[in-house]
Parts: C-alpha cells; structure tokens; sequence
C-alpha cells in the first residue's frame, strides 16, 4: 500500500476492531504487508514539540528517537490488518532495534518504508516484528525492527528461537535522577502516534488494570539517551532498548549507566522499584 499521506488514526483503529478475533493457524504462511510514504517532509513544528515534551536540546539533526514518531502510523495500520493474525488491541511492545546510518537533517525528504515479518512462536506466546526504515536515494538512513507480543498458547516455541538479550549492568552508576510530571500527555500522544489512552487517562489506565497512566516508551528513551555520555563511534550507530514495565507518570526515574568508548549500557529505574522498567545499549555498529 502507497501513502500520500498519514494512515487515519480512526481508520486505522475501525480496521483493529473488525480484525479483533483474528487467530494465529501455525499451519499457514502468512504474506508480508508493505506500506510506504514516498517524499516525506518533515513538520517543523512536530518536530520541535517532539523535542520540547522530551526536554531535548536543539540540534542541526534529528533526534534518535524521533523517526518513530513518523512510521508509527503505518506500523499502526500493518497490525491492524486481516493478514496479521493478532489483535491490535492485544499486543505488547518489548522491544525495538534501531540503526541510524548517518545524521538525518531536519528538512531532507525521504521515504518510509515498513513491512511486517512472519509471526514466531515462542514460550507463552507469539512474536511479530514489523521492519520501518527512512530511505534515501534507495538507501535506509535509518531503521527499526519493532517486535510486538501476543499472550496464549500458540504450539511449540521454535525451536531455533533465542531472546535477544541485553547483558547484566554491571558496576552501573548513576548518572540522572529526574521527575516525571503528568504534563503534556494528550500532546504527546498526538505527537508521538501512539494515542492509547492508558497513557494519558489515569481512570482509563486503572480500569485497564494499571497503578495509574505511563508514558510512551519512546519519550523516556529519547530522554535516557540525550543524557548518556559520548561515546567514541563513527556512524552507524545502533539502540537497543526492552521494554520491561510501565514508567508511571509523577515518579522519580534513576538512570543507571555503564560507559565505555564504545557502547552505553544502560538501565531505567522507577524509584521504590529495583528492577528496571528500561533496559538499553546504544554502540556502534
């Protein structure tokens, strides 16, 4: 499918509601779902409230982070389709891969590019990742590999499957303690794609079994990066990060880090909670 503009966000979520039975048959072959947006160009103003909300300082390029505000709409519309045999209403973010091949600058056109993969069984359920990329010129200037999970009993886990990992922190320090404030959560939701109300709707997101409304991932990990130390690396570089629990609105967040020329390794507290909520690496490739 070719946009020539941003999927509806009501569309997308009418479609997520006739594909909600959708089931997983480990005897089919599922087709892989492309979407593209040929010759983007970026909002300046999106990308400046993206930068604002996030506390980021301004640059000459683009934040990390930031181009997954712009291909979460389409991943949005993949998920939602007939052809992936999952309830958009009932996936689960855990972790995403990104690689950025060479600073992208504010007011380059490219192209956005996704398609989905096929569908994984592992222990206690099922994996889906969808691959999103910024093009230029044919080449991907930046990529990402999201993976969504989906509770139940699927069959035998694969199996060739192994978790992808990050290795323990070990000798962390603290390098940033900060307050998160319930400020600016519709906004960003609009910003950032990803309107789910549990992340700006304290009732909605008790309802839904939830201490209170979290923060998108995305906005906490484009502040842990911003505040990680340099590292000695020529592009590309690449982020890690896996999503452990919900960084909750009006805590204290700990930012633990393990530096070294080349990589961060890093983990997210929420205070009164030792395990972290958000592990990451960000190294050169």
């Amino acid at each position: 499918m070719v946009f020539r503009e941003k999927p509806s966000a009501l569309y997308t979520l009418w479609r997520a509601y006739q594909t909600r039975k959708s089931t997983y048959a480990p005897s089919m072959e599922y087709p892989v779902i492309h979407a593209s947006r040929p010759g983007f160009a970026i909002d300046e103003t999106h990308r400046r409230e993206f930068q604002r909300i996030c506390g980021l300082n301004r640059s000459d390029s683009l934040p990390m982070l930031y181009p997954f505000t712009l291909v979460y709409p389409y991943i949005m519309w993949l998920l939602a389709s007939k052809d992936v045999p999952v309830s958009l209403f009932k996936v689960l973010n855990t972790r995403n891969r990104i690689t950025q091949h060479r600073p992208i600058k504010p007011d380059e056109r490219f192209d956005i590019e996704c398609c989905t993969a096929q569908p994984r069984i592992i222990p206690r359920g099922l994996e889906v990742d969808v691959h999103s990329s910024l093009c230029s010129r044919g080449k991907a200037i930046w990529e990402n590999v999201t993976t969504y999970f989906y509770p139940g009993n699927f069959g035998t886990a694969q199996a060739s499957y192994q978790a992808p990992r990050l290795a323990p922190l070990a000798d962390g320090e603290v390098i940033k303690e900060w307050y998160l404030p319930a400020k600016d959560r519709f906004r960003f939701a609009r910003i950032s794609g990803d309107t789910n109300g549990i992340h700006y709707g304290k009732p909605y997101a008790q309802l839904m079994g939830f201490k209170r409304d979290f923060a998108q991932p995305i906005r906490i990990v484009a502040q842990c990066v911003a505040s990680l130390p340099p590292i000695d690396a020529a592009d590309p570089l690449r982020l890690d990060f896996h999503l452990k629990g919900p960084v909750y609105y009006e805590s204290t967040l700990i930012l633990k880090n393990a530096h070294t020329d080349k990589h961060n390794r890093f983990d997210l507290f929420c205070k009164g909670n030792d395990k972290p909520v958000i592990s990451g690496m960000l190294r050169s490739t």
